[in-house]
Parts: C-alpha cells; sequence; structure tokens
C-alpha cells in the first residue's frame, strides 16, 4: 500500500471485456490523484499482479468477483466490484470475501471512486464519521480551538474526538497520527467543495 502522501494511489483495473476495461483506464487517466499501474483481463493474472505490485486500489470487475478472485485481493488492497445493478449476487460474495464496495461501470466518477475509498479507509479504522471529519482537519493544520469553532463543538468535546481517534490509530501525538492518516488516505483532499474556515 502507498504510504507517501505525495503520491497518487495506485489502481489495477480487472476487467474481462477488453472495451470496458479500456473505459475505466481512460477515465482514471484524468486524474492526478489516481494512476492506474496495471490492468488484467481475468481474476488470477489479477491476483499475481497485485502481489507483485501492491496496489492501493482494485477495481474487479463481476465476473473475476464470482469466481472467487476478491478475497485474495483483498489481502492486497481495498477492493471494489464493478457491477451492474442487477449483479448484486457477485457484489454479496464479494463484500463477505472482503471487498470494501461496488461501483456500477460507466455511472461513476474518479470523485466517487475516491470518496469511497476514504469511506473504506475510515471504516478500516474504526472511525465514526465525525472523528473522520475531526482527523481531517487535523491533518489540515487546525488546533482543537479551531476545530471546535468550524464544527459548532466544545473544546472539551473536540479533545474527547482526539484522544478516541488517537487510541484507534494507536499512535500518542498530533504529529504521529497526521503522518498515519495521510499515508492512508493517499493525496485524497481532506474535503468536497470549499471548506468554511473561521476567520475569528
Amino acid at each position: 500500500m502507498n504510504v507517501d502522501a505525495t503520491a497518487p494511489l495506485r489502481v489495477l483495473v480487472v476487467d474481462g471485456d477488453a472495451g470496458a476495461r479500456a473505459d475505466v483506464v481512460a477515465l482514471l487517466a484524468g486524474s492526478d490523484e489516481l494512476e492506474v499501474v496495471a490492468e488484467s483481463a481475468d481474476g488470477p493474472g489479477a491476483v499475481e499482479l497485485a502481489e507483485r505490485l501492491r496496489p492501493d486500489i482494485v477495481l474487479l470487475d463481476a465476473r473475476a468477483a464470482r469466481d472467487g478472485h476478491a478475497g485474495p485481493l483483498s489481502r492486497a488492497a481495498r477492493v471494489f466490484v464493478l457491477a451492474a445493478p442487477h449483479e448484486e449476487g457477485a457484489v454479496a460474495g464479494a463484500l463477505r470475501a472482503g471487498a470494501c464496495g461496488h461501483l456500477v461501470p460507466g455511472a461513476f466518477t474518479v470523485r466517487d471512486l475516491i470518496r469511497r475509498v476514504r469511506e473504506a479507509a475510515r471504516l478500516g479504522l474504526g472511525l465514526s464519521a465525525r472523528e473522520a471529519e475531526v482527523m481531517d482537519l487535523i491533518a489540515s493544520g487546525r488546533s482543537n480551538g479551531e476545530i471546535a469553532r468550524q464544527l459548532f463543538l466544545s473544546e472539551k468535546t473536540v479533545k474527547n474526538h482526539v484522544n478516541r481517534i488517537y487510541a484507534k490509530l494507536g499512535v500518542s501525538s498530533r504529529a504521529t497520527a497526521i503522518g498515519h492518516w495521510r499515508g492512508l488516505m493517499g493525496v485524497l483532499p481532506a474535503r468536497e467543495g470549499p471548506e468554511s474556515i473561521d476567520s475569528h
């Protein structure tokens, strides 16, 4: 997994349909935050590539998911199944095997994928949505007082959130927490859309 906060997240695209695979690769090619490092037409080839390249994300087609490749791939990366709405059986099996979620081919954007990766990272750490929000602000350099004003919380509440975050991340300092969070999140932006900054 990528631990360099300035590098794009590395993606392996797996799809037996060459045209569909090319569409996904083309979609991701326009992003500075994601980099396709390999492609595979089938599950066995994908498992071999994932073991060798250690991508951050694997986009896996429904056929490879049905064939049982989500489990082995999820040990090397965060796996998202590319499946049409009628292929819920493949998605359910992949989720039980360790996949993080699914996306509908042709109907998701780079931003959608990034949002899902962030959510998977948050859940993987056991952070609540509010704790993830606080950690994003910590990573952007906000003090507890600034976080309290921005989120309309008391400083004591923010401090409690910070203490729980440290415990869940297994760290004891702000700097270590920020380094850990940025490593897990890669270059993903802290927020969607404009961020309101309290100037007081």
